[in-house]
């Protein structure tokens, strides 16, 4: 277990938190989620031991083996990918180099050599070792993660440094995976993988027997790969045991009684002032007074703060301008560059009021279709025809390079629809990590995440009946892809969107076009419906049973069968959970109590009360022996947990 006790953390005279606890378990799977900004890195930075906190300790065993993927790119060099990625298995192939070596020696010996014995029996020894610790089958595990990742089988024996950042973060994971630690932190790890890849890191996940600890703006990866949420916000850490869908409704509960307390203690504070305006010059009651202005002063030291909730924030576009049924239609298009032909044949026609996910693998041709589809490249043959009182607006990842550096965020918006509101512009901007005086910040300041947010804003402002959008939720936290999603599903025009997003494509798209080196197909519905037709379309493997063609209430009765299972383990889990956080109340309290206990002991005073400082040791003695007991507890519970977590593999399609 990996425990972080009382974490300060202080930049000056700000607190980024204070007195955090964190306990991670051994085999468990959690998120931690919250704004940007609140302390995500930071604290898996602290439990990894690459940044000290201002206060608090962090204790885990000293055997332990940490593994961390960052969220800034990792610079990979001087191998192939191959070798790089073999790295992971250092331990394993030393063994191999000096059995090779002994292997050379030996073949140089004579046979009457007195050391060859020796030799030879060392030589057994690794040998053995080496084939113990699975050694010939390394490459070949090797080979598979690296493809599952998206690498092609001539990729692996390339040089490191002629693929670009995201694809030697492709690799870091690679070696993360490969390696197998204890406990692995992952920041952001989807931000490079296509949906392939994500699927296989998820599949990986699912088998991999260590604790896995995720920062990922990315819903659906994480509601199929953690069974608890932990939320760093406004300085307070609460956990959650449950995916993130299940988080999201907790939240809403916890943020109702929140609401409910903070109406009382408004009204309390309000009785409070009350009583001292009304009494503050009677001299019989001013020791009341003075006991009511200390209860004030503690009261407004703990008022209580609700965090903002994205769902009340509601973003609603610009009414689209009247279309006809045919807004764009593709007629035998082909795009090639050079030798290499991207899109060959491709009929298409998108009509008023779709909204159409692309989807394929990287470098399929989604991107080239899109910029095709908005009329940002005319150089293929075949025929596009674009029809009359269509309005097109775009937006790329390039889109932010093409901003006026010297206007402000506000300018930019205000500049590019003259019509809006300054009042409406603050809020759109504020939904998308622009607040307060941040408005007034330069475009030339801003990072290449914080502009193309701003080109996001833009593009989302402007009046058009056909937008067209490619990877616009890099660069959003999960609230404002909350705000997005909801803008995007009321959006009364057409819609054409590439997004490695696949929570996004299901709750948007009512057809997904899978583009391929075989041409597109299309496959009318969500995300989920698209997967269960493509699934349905999967020739069968000879080496596993497989259903008849065509039996889909078979097929249904299976779903029905697995979400039943998966209602009794998730029941289970549910008891484990509550066992775990009334373990974690308990915890809590008893740690509070010691603190006090300990402010008690270090009091001089008390130590000339012998019956005092009697009570005080022996309570603070019975605590800590109740703490160690309950650390065992809590530490059992989390690996039962570990051998049969609930919320396993669910059925495409399920709930």
């Amino acid at each position: 277990m990996i425990r972080l006790a009382n974490i300060t953390v202080r930049f000056g005279e700000e607190y980024l938190f204070r007195d955090l606890t964190w306990n991670i378990g051994l085999g468990e799977r959690v998120a931690l989620v919250g704004p940007n900004g609140a302390g995500k890195t930071t604290l898996f930075k602290i439990a990894l031991g690459l940044f000290f906190p201002t206060g608090g300790q962090v204790v885990k065993s000293r055997r332990a083996r940490m593994g961390y993927l960052p969220q800034e790119e990792v610079v990979l060099g001087g191998r192939t990918v191959l070798d790089e990625a073999l790295t992971a298995f250092g331990d394993r192939l030393a063994l191999k180099d000096e059995a090779d070596e002994l292997s050379a020696a030996l073949a140089a010996m004579p046979p009457d050599d007195p050391e060859c014995p020796a030799v030879l029996e060392r030589y057994g020894e690794l040998s053995s070792l080496f084939e113990q610790h699975d050694g010939y089958q390394l490459e070949a595990s090797t080979r598979e993660v690296l493809q599952g990742l998206g690498f092609a089988a001539g990729d692996l024996g390339k040089r490191v440094e002629t693929f670009s950042g995201g694809w030697q973060m492709r690799l870091a994971l690679a070696k993360l995976l490969l390696s197998e630690p204890s406990y692995l932190f992952l920041d952001e790890p989807t931000n490079h993988l296509d949906i392939e890849a994500m699927d296989f890191v998820e599949s990986f996940l699912k088998g991999f027997k260590g604790a896995v600890a995720v920062i990922s703006h990315d819903r659906y990866f994480v509601d199929r790969t953690v069974s608890k949420v932990c939320e760093l916000e406004l300085g307070r850490f609460s956990a959650y045991h449950t995916n993130y869908t299940g988080y999201l409704e907790e939240k809403e509960k916890r943020r109702d009684q929140l609401v409910k307390r903070q109406g009382q203690q408004a009204k309390e504070i309000g009785h409070v002032r009350e009583f001292i305006a009304r009494w503050k010059g009677n001299y019989i009651k001013r020791a009341m007074v003075t006991s009511r202005e200390r209860m004030l002063d503690r009261l407004l030291a703990e008022r209580i703060e609700i965090p903002s909730d994205p769902r009340s924030v509601r973003l609603r576009l610009p009414e689209p301008p009247h279309s006809g049924k045919r807004l764009v239609e593709l007629k035998g298009l082909t795009k090639s560059y050079g030798k290499k032909t991207v899109l060959s044949g491709i009929d298409l026609l998108v009509g008023r009021g779709q909204k159409v996910a692309l989807t394929g693998v990287n470098g399929a041709g989604k991107t080239t279709l899109m910029r095709i589809l908005a009329g940002q490249d005319a150089s293929f043959s075949g025929e596009r025809v674009q029809h009359p009182d269509v309005h097109i607006a775009y937006y790329a990842q390039q889109t932010a390079e093409m901003l006026d550096h010297g206007l402000t965020v506000l300018e930019t918006i205000e500049q590019a629809v003259p019509d809006l509101r300054q009042e409406q512009a603050r809020t759109v901007l504020g939904a998308f990590l622009f607040p307060g005086d941040a408005v007034y910040k330069k475009v030339k300041v801003l990072s290449g995440g914080e502009k193309s947010r701003l080109a996001l804003c833009k593009i989302l402002m402007t009046p058009a009946n056909l937008l067209v959008m490619d990877e616009p939720t890099n660069h959003l936290d999960l609230s404002s892809k909350i705000i997005l999603e909801q803008a995007l599903r009321d959006y009364r025009g057409t819609l054409v969107l590439v997004t490695h997003d696949r929570y996004l494509m299901d709750r948007v798209a009512d057809a997904v076009v899978d583009v391929s080196d075989q041409g597109i197909r299309i496959y009318p519905g969500n995300y989920t419906d698209y997967m269960w037709k493509k699934q349905q379309l999967q020739p069968p493997d000879n080496n596993v049973q497989t259903k008849k063609p065509g039996a889909v209430s078979a097929v249904k009765d299976d779903w029905r069968e697995a979400k039943r299972r998966k209602a009794d383990s998730e029941a289970a889990g549910r008891k484990r959970q509550r066992q775990v956080q009334e373990l974690e109340e308990r915890i809590h309290k008893l740690e509070e109590r010691q603190r006090e206990l300990e402010s008690d002991l270090a009091d001089p005073g008390v130590y000339s009360k012998g019956e005092r400082m009697k009570e005080l040791m022996n309570e603070f003695q019975a605590n800590r022996e109740e703490l160690a007991r309950l650390y065992d507890r809590w530490e059992c519970c989390h690996s039962d947990g570990a051998r049969g977590q609930p919320g396993g593999d669910a059925p495409l399609g399920s709930d």
